[in-house]
């Protein structure tokens, strides 16, 4: 699992956040508006050999971006082959189709560390719910997860890594009050 990362010159300068963050075991969420830095963090974490990293043993990562499964976008060898599945999938799927489906074929071993990249996006409310539960599972089983996302679903628990002072408490008493008690309801 990793616990710090110390972002490298170059990633420092795109992620307005600070050029250390902390991570917890379990689930960690990177919050902050567009443009703030999210996914960079997240491609630091797994590509980025100038950065450093301190870890419990290996460092090992899944990176997962529902961008990179887009079939219609340009970018180079599909990797593996469940990334070539998905790419092809992503042909005559929707884009939360393609997020499910990539999520539930990531092998996570104990002490491993899930990157994903907007987990929410293309998802209604009840696929967000159950991926929360879906990460929760992981991290019971001795993984961990680092997400970026906006959504106040993804900011009730966990460990949440503010990119921008405040932008969380934002999301939480903007949104998350109405939405949250519509999850919790019965």
């Amino acid at each position: 699992m990793i616990s710090r990362l110390q972002l490298c010159f170059p990633h420092a300068c795109r992620v307005d956040g600070p050029g250390e963050l902390a991570f917890e075991p379990g689930l960690n969420v990177l919050v902050g508006p567009n443009g703030s830095g999210k996914s960079t963090v997240l491609r630091a974490l797994h590509d980025c050999d100038e950065c450093r990293k301190v870890s419990d043993g290996t460092p090992a990562t899944q990176y997962f971006s529902s961008e990179t499964m887009n079939p219609h976008t340009a970018g180079g060898a599909p990797g593996d082959w469940r990334n070539m599945v998905l790419r092809t999938r992503g042909l005559f799927s929707s884009h939360g189709q393609i997020m499910k489906a990539a999520l539930a074929s990531f092998p996570l071993r104990q002490g491993e560390t899930l990157l994903v990249d907007e987990p929410e996006a293309g998802q209604d409310l009840e696929g967000v719910e159950r991926m929360r539960r879906g990460f929760a599972a992981i991290c019971s089983g001795g993984g961990q997860v680092i997400a970026a996302s906006h959504h106040p679903l993804f900011l009730r628990d966990g460990n949440i890594i503010e990119l921008l002072d405040g932008y969380a408490e934002k999301v939480r008493t903007g949104y998350c009050r109405a939405l949250c008690e519509r999850v919790d309801a019965p």
